[in-house]
């Protein structure tokens, strides 16, 4: 007895990654001091990416390091995770630009345009701004007590200049705070048309 052929399947897969793909991000109007500040901000991000690759070289060289030499590596470890650091809280506004940030899809999908701008112009402003204020202010003494002590690793063979990976602290927050204003005034552009859209010059 034989089987019923099985009916073969075709899959488009560009139609899948479509379908699957985040479409809930609203597009908002630009502005000229907006994209001012995006293009900027671009350029920044575009030295950064290059953190990426440099991070590679040092795990892979640690790894050999750790393999043929045996020495000690607590520096290389150390600029691993200075690195991470670095990578990843620049990436926190990149996101905020790109508009890639989570959201709750599942709600924000079934909300109207208007209403999801009020939604983000609110949290820009009553969230993202003072919090950026709180962790500036604060991280802006706990950097300048880390520069004044000298203060550097504990570990034997660790970093010097502790201050200066504390010091991004403060940076990734202002790059936060500098990309959530040029997206309050696009939000701006799309609910009061202040300041004007580009496209209405």
């Amino acid at each position: 007895m034989t089987d019923p052929k099985t009916p073969e399947v075709k899959l488009d897969l560009a139609q899948v990654e479509a379908a699957a793909a985040r479409d809930e991000g609203l597009s908002f109007p630009r502005t000229f001091l907006s994209d001012l500040i995006e293009k900027g901000l671009g350029y920044l991000y575009s030295v950064v990416n290059w953190t990426w690759l440099i991070l590679m070289l040092i795990i892979v060289g640690t790894v050999a390091m750790r393999h043929f030499i045996g020495g000690n590596t607590v520096w290389a470890e150390e600029t691993q995770w200075h690195l991470y650091a670095v990578g990843f809280m620049v990436g926190i506004s990149a996101a905020i630009v790109a508009d890639s940030h989570v959201r709750v899809d599942v709600l924000a999908a079934q909300f109207r345009p208007k209403l999801r701008a009020w939604i983000e112009l609110l949290m820009i402003v009553l969230i993202i701004f003072p919090l950026c204020w709180l962790i500036i202010y604060y991280g802006y003494a706990f950097t300048e007590r880390s520069f004044r002590l000298n203060e550097r690793s504990s570990n034997v063979g660790g970093l010097t200049n502790r201050w200066m990976i504390k010091g991004v602290i403060v940076l990734a927050f202002g790059l936060i705070a500098l990309a959530s204003f040029a997206r309050l005034l696009r939000v701006m552009a799309f609910l009061f048309h202040f300041p004007r859209p580009i496209q209405d010059r």
